[in-house]
């Protein structure tokens, strides 16, 4: 078992959940909300190399971030 801490500072919670989502077929993954992260249990993998799928998926909650943050709107100038 395997526990990955995303910073909410870095990582925005829809993102990692969107990644735990996209990886269920390939693991067994359940989030915490603990004060500023989210962290991830990550338990049972499947259908891969345990290391690989763990790079994977923080992977994927990065770049979910960086499209979330791209698409959200921009702060009005004042």
């Amino acid at each position: 078992m395997a526990r990955i801490t995303f910073d909410r500072s870095l990582y925005t919670p829809e993102a990692v959940e969107a990644a735990a989502a996209a990886y269920a077929e390939y693991a067994d993954i359940a989030l915490e909300r603990s004060g500023d992260a989210v962290i991830a249990v990550i338990d049972a993998v499947t259908g891969g190399d345990r290391q690989t799928i763990e790079n994977s998926f923080c992977n994927l909650a990065l770049q979910e971030t960086i499209v979330r943050m791209r698409r959200a709107p921009a702060p009005e100038d004042e």
